[in-house]
């Protein structure tokens, strides 16, 4: 019995995102609020995919399908749109050794590193990283304690790393078997987040290319860059450790699922990877609105946050998501 099952009646306790500010308690032990854009009305995400914070209290969120960020100076603050020029892009980080940050231009195949959100001036760019071409960059992150970055080729499986746009550049090629999407560091650790196998590959050695495989359970032996779970298994965005448990979100849309339910393991929790291969995981997608598709999780100090959004549809909704653990009475 999986210790973080729920009632039916508790887990129909969800936040709408259509509602600023919409707030409530799960039977998974979480708060969930409705985070971004809260009240701010002037500003409406499209093909929200992810959130970034700093330097400061400052808040920046990637709007991909408006081809812009969009950033706030504290929680408290309006929104105000960036002129920088992007096309497709998916995320972005803060470097506080250079005061630099760093995007994947996705669409405009290339890393870009600029210092005002509010100018259009970028500071630096580059189309390949250690000689290896980049094609439809994704995530990019920071390792806070090395000061590396680190960004992803989704289809050649070849992950970058760098100090800063032209130094101390490599790549090495993961196994990830298809398209993948996402990094993330958990316990000093840097995961590849394989999408179309449902695979989360740890990286032990960067010098000598060494990797943990960690497949997800999947029925249906099959794969896809987006779906449903009865019809390819697991289709991973993302994948973060929080609060001493993983969190995974998939591609699943309506669309993609051709009839099947689109909703079903979208979301889902699990203690260790070891659970993540044997399937021993609870599903969460009752905590995000039916037919809408999680992506890009964040950890900030004590909040897990969400970014969602409606796939290829232009009705309101699209937002981030805040997951607060539930206080023990």
């Amino acid at each position: 019995m999986n210790s973080f099952t729920a009632s039916a009646q508790e887990e129909s306790l969800v936040a709408n995102p259509r509602v600023s500010g919409a707030s409530s308690s799960s039977g998974f032990g979480l708060e969930v609020t409705t985070y971004a854009p809260g009240s701010d009305d002037l500003v409406r995400f499209k093909g929200s995919t992810h959130i970034a914070f700093g330097p400061g209290s400052q808040e920046v969120v990637t709007d991909l399908d408006n081809n812009r960020f969009v950033f706030r100076e504290s929680p408290a603050a309006p929104f105000k749109v960036s002129p920088l020029s992007v096309l497709g892009q998916h995320s972005l980080v803060y470097n506080p050794a250079d005061k630099l940050y760093y995007a994947n231009d996705t669409d405009n195949h290339r890393i870009i590193s600029f210092a005002d959100l509010s100018s259009q001036t970028i500071t630096a760019q580059t189309k390949a990283i250690a000689n290896v071409t980049l094609k439809r960059p994704h995530d990019i992150v920071l390792d806070p304690a090395t000061g590396w970055i680190y960004a992803i080729n989704p289809n050649s499986g070849h992950v970058f790393r760098f100090t800063a746009i032209g130094e101390n550049e490599s790549a090495i090629s993961v196994p990830l078997q298809g398209y993948a999407r996402a990094l993330t560091f958990a316990n000093g650790r840097l995961y590849a987040i394989g999408s179309s196998k449902g695979r989360i590959v740890e990286i032990l050695d960067w010098e000598k290319p060494t990797f943990k495989i960690y497949d997800s359970f999947d029925p249906t032996g099959k794969s896809g860059s987006a779906g449903s779970w009865t019809k390819t298994g697991l289709v991973l965005n993302d994948a973060e450790f929080f609060n001493g448990l993983w969190y995974a979100t998939s591609y699943f849309t309506e669309s993609y699922a051709d009839g099947s339910d689109f909703d079903e393991n979208k979301f889902i929790r699990f203690k260790t990877l070891d659970d993540f291969v044997t399937g021993n995981w609870t599903d969460l997608s009752s905590l995000v609105p039916s037919g809408v598709t999680p992506y890009y999780l964040t950890v900030k100090e004590d909040n897990l946050y969400l970014a969602i959004f409606k796939h290829g549809s232009s009705e309101s909704g699209d937002s981030v998501l805040q997951f607060t653990p539930r206080k023990m009475k």
